[in-house]
């Protein structure tokens, strides 16, 4: 039984994997175990021989014409005593029924070249450098499958035809899967890893990161949308704002709540950036086309989910990190609205006290100027009393 899997089918690709799968009992299983421990000193080379026919691999592998020394996980270059021990685990892989797995990572050479991989004059390749980011590939992809700790691998450099390429080999001495089937994405993975550790985009990719964050976002974040050069964009402002729900916790784009006004959000960014950031914008689509294309000779024509979606991601990171600085604009306004409100009820509670002071102030006044009067009255009663007593005694003495 074998399996066949082929990444990046389209001959357009730069970078191509093959991959396949045999049983223990297969021919193929056996052909390389043997190629452990053959001499390599072959130097014809079978013009005829199909260099992705596994069942042939062997053979193939075994001519100096056409291969660089062995490699592994651990060694760039097995000596004779690693191969030895190698075919040992091999073969007790084989006893055990383990799947022997193999893949091939085809390079277009002129890519390979354009990256300083390669060299058409001399036609040397940077071994050190190709080892390396299969090593990385490899360990991406295994994780992926739950096979990092159960495998080993051996793998050779392959230089011979119009397309450099790198066969693996890989098997469990101890099984822990009795299926050959990989996930396609764990082999995508191992792909872009490989890739990405050849052709190093991260200087493009942090200018227009740097379009997107610094020149539009943070600008943005400083400009005030209620200023009066905005005013224009006031209607649509308001009208978002009292869309959002109560909570606001839900007020960031990533909130399914949100889902009604992202358009009218979107069309905001979409008419700030238009006003604002016009060539800021052309910039940035300028850069995402480039490296869409750089994806596309990359990756094939065929695989447009690839670069398609790149330059969509970062577009809709745009409109994302602007709607979120809107959002945050209103969270501030929502804030200065109750924070006005609590200081109006403060300044209206303070008018109440002062008033009421007043008004007791008043009646206090006014409740002193009747005692007074009432006290003088009284004062005058009685001494009006005391005369009238004093004028009866004296009557009474004539």
């Amino acid at each position: 039984m074998k399996g066949d899997i082929m990444l990046s089918t389209n001959k357009d690709a730069s970078v191509i994997v093959k991959s396949k799968f045999a049983l223990s009992s297969s021919k193929t299983f056996k052909d390389y175990v043997d190629y452990v421990d053959r001499d390599s000193a072959k130097r014809k080379v079978d013009k005829k021989a199909p260099y992705m026919d596994f069942m042939n691999y062997q053979d193939y592998m075994d001519d100096e014409e056409k291969t660089t020394s062995l490699f592994t996980s651990y060694s760039d270059r097995l000596n004779e005593n690693e191969k030895d021990d190698l075919k040992k685990s091999f073969s007790i892989a084989q006893k055990n029924n383990s799947i022997l797995w193999q893949d091939v990572i085809s390079f277009d050479n002129k890519w390979l070249e354009e990256h300083g991989l390669y060299d058409s004059k001399t036609h040397t390749i940077d071994e050190k450098k190709m080892k390396n980011v299969a090593r990385l590939g490899m360990n991406e992809m295994l994780k992926k499958e739950g096979l990092d700790k159960s495998t080993i691998w051996s793998a050779a450099i392959h230089y011979n035809t119009g397309n450099i390429h790198i066969h693996i080999a890989t098997v469990e001495p101890s099984p822990t899967r009795g299926r050959g089937k990989r996930k396609l994405k764990s082999l995508e993975t191992m792909k872009s890893k490989v890739i990405n550790n050849i052709m190093d985009r991260s200087q493009e990719q942090k200018l227009i990161n740097d379009v997107i964050r610094k020149q539009m976002v943070n600008a943005k974040k400083n400009d005030n949308t209620l200023s009066f050069k905005n005013r224009s964009f006031k209607k649509d402002f308001m009208k978002i704002y009292h869309a959002l729900p109560e909570d606001r916790k839900q007020w960031s784009y990533g909130y399914n709540s949100l889902s009604k006004v992202k358009p009218l959000l979107d069309k905001m960014s979409r008419d700030y950036i238009e006003k604002h950031h016009k060539k800021d914008f052309k910039s940035l689509l300028e850069k995402l086309d480039k490296e869409v294309e750089v994806y596309k000779k990359t990756y094939g024509s065929s695989d447009t989910k690839r670069y398609e979606d790149y330059k969509k991601n970062k577009i809709d990171e745009l409109y994302k990190r602007m709607g979120n600085a809107f959002l945050q604009e209103m969270k501030n306004y929502d804030k200065s609205l109750k924070s006005n409100d609590l200081t109006k009820i403060k300044s209206d509670n303070t008018k109440n006290k002062r008033q009421v002071f007043k008004e007791n102030l008043g009646f206090n006044q006014v409740k002193y100027g009747i005692d007074r009067m009432l006290n003088s009255e009284y004062k005058n009663w009685k001494n009006q009393l005391a005369y009238e007593k004093l004028q009866q005694d004296i009557d009474m003495e004539r």
